[in-house]
């Protein structure tokens, strides 16, 4: 079994199907990245597994213990962290304020040497970069033993993109990651395992080199994109 198991989730608005019986695994220590085009269920997703909205049907299963109907406060003590595509923080306090806010099982000085926060640690939260924001979300997220990351390459300059990388890999060696990437490329580069969700069902999962291979993907999915 692996750390977190999604069981047929099932998840509606009014009439719309955002999730239909989406099955998952995500081994421990691994990296898996979510895939597929807008609207297709990947932040919906993410949203049921963190509690943040509550499935209609299906189990999330986390360690062992069924977090399916589990607030979101909860799921993340319990070790589930995320980040959002929208990145928040406190404009008022600094950037030391605040991840020591939110690090609730984490060292702060820790969480800030490890995304290279130190250097910025009282600088305000109004006077921060997307890169240096998203930085402060990853230091959060980074409190937990599953990461949830939704879209963390999104509005970033191409220049920062590699320091991005080098920062997900640091965090890879110590967590287990799930992300939400558009960028195919890079997406294969960072994944262990990739999961295609199509319209709410998953259409292929597998290794990065399984998906690139698989029919059904390539031809509602990837389609004519060199890989």
């Amino acid at each position: 079994m692996g750390i977190l198991e999604v069981t047929e989730l099932r998840r509606t608005f009014g009439g719309i199907i955002a999730l239909d019986s989406v099955s998952l695994s995500v081994t421990e220590g691994e990296t898996t990245v979510i895939i597929g085009a807008n609207g297709a269920g990947k932040t919906t997703l993410f949203n049921c597994i963190t509690g943040y909205h509550m499935p209609d049907d299906g189990n999330v299963v986390f360690e062992g213990t069924d977090i399916s109907q589990t607030p979101d406060y909860k799921v993340a003590r319990m070790g589930i962290r995320r980040t959002f595509q929208e990145v928040d923080v406190f404009d008022e306090l600094t950037v030391a304020e605040n991840i020591s806010l939110g690090a609730f099982q984490s060292n702060p000085r820790e969480l800030m040497e490890l995304l290279d926060l130190m250097e910025i640690h009282d600088k305000l939260g109004e006077s921060l970069t997307l890169f240096e924001r998203k930085r402060v979300a990853l230091a959060l997220a980074a409190d937990g033993q599953l990461l949830l990351l939704d879209e963390v390459f999104s509005g970033l300059d191409p220049a920062e993109k590699p320091a991005m990388l080098e920062y997900l890999d640091a965090l890879a060696e110590e967590k287990t990651l799930m992300l939400i990437e558009h960028d195919i490329e890079t997406a294969f580069d960072l994944a262990d395992n990739v999961v295609v969700l199509s319209q709410g069902r998953v259409l292929g999962q597998g290794t990065p080199e399984e998906i690139k291979e698989d029919e059904e993907v390539q031809e509602k999915y990837l389609g004519e994109m060199a890989l």
